[in-house]
């Protein structure tokens, strides 16, 4: 189904699987019954082929989901197993692994009604985008497209699951769920805690003795920030309402600036505009 090696490597089933997908996506064969059953049949191949544990006992021939339906059903029953004569083991490894095109149903086996598995996807936002929200469109392994609405606030490791969007399903079932979890990309200057922002600015010793107003980066964009005379290394400034937004309350954090001296001018980002 693949068109791989039976010792093929992850990357190598991905790859495989990804132009398989975009030949027999349904959205691409609008109408085309036998294209469709085709997309599913690779889907399932491909759950099988990239779980370490399904596909050892595929290859052993104790576990076939056409045959003996789902994993969590059929798994451990290898001692009341019976083997299709028409589908032997090196049949089924060059079904999966290999190019030939007929469908499994078709030869002999039972039409199985299994709900697809779900997908686990992983998407980079960064800093900012993450803590005031931002839109996103994924291309999956399936070659299916989803617009995602990246929530405000939302931290890194966060699974966000979209019904719906996992792999197809078997014999008319359901597909199963999209879990993606979110990675993100830190800020050179920025650090969340909670729902507060922290930053440390430094500050010309001269400014922090007489006074300065100064040019502040946030998650709303740069804003204006008052060092009053006399501040002292190590003093921190609070900027109101400009922290992550609770997404249950709705109270917004804090945005905490720490100080810290320079002899003569300051320098880097976070410097005095």
């Amino acid at each position: 189904m693949l068109g791989v090696s039976r010792d093929a490597t992850l990357d190598e089933i991905k790859r495989a699987f990804r132009g398989r997908a975009k030949e027999f996506h349904p959205d691409t064969n609008s109408g085309d019954k036998d294209t469709a059953e085709r997309f599913k049949d690779v889907s399932a191949a491909y759950e099988i082929l990239t779980d370490p544990e399904k596909r050892a006992h595929y290859m052993r021939g104790d576990w076939d989901p056409w045959r003996d339906g789902d994993w969590g059903g059929a798994h451990g029953r290898s001692d009341d197993i019976v083997f299709d004569k028409e589908f032997g083991p090196g049949d089924r490894e060059a079904d999966l692994f290999g190019d030939i095109a007929g469908n499994r149903r078709g030869r002999g086996g039972t039409s199985m009604i299994i709900q697809g598995d779900d997908m686990a996807e992983d998407l980079s936002v960064a800093f900012i985008e993450a803590a005031v929200g931002v839109r996103k469109q994924m291309e999956l392994i399936t070659g299916a497209t989803v617009e995602l609405n990246v929530p405000p606030g939302i931290a890194d490791g966060e699974v966000l699951r979209v019904p719906g969007y996992g792999f197809p399903g078997l014999g008319g079932a359901p597909p199963g769920d999209l879990n993606i979890t979110v990675a993100v990309t830190p800020h050179e200057v920025l650090n969340r805690d909670t729902f507060d922002i922290r930053m440390d600015l430094e500050v010309a010793d001269t400014r922090l003795r007489d006074g300065a107003r100064v040019r502040v980066p946030t998650i709303g964009g740069e804003m204006a920030l008052e060092i009053p005379a006399g501040a002292e290394p190590g003093q921190v400034l609070r900027l109101r309402g400009m922290g992550i937004r609770d997404r249950v309350s709705g109270r917004r954090g804090d945005q905490y600036v720490r100080l810290a001296t320079t002899i003569g001018s300051s320098t880097g980002p976070t410097s005095l505009a």
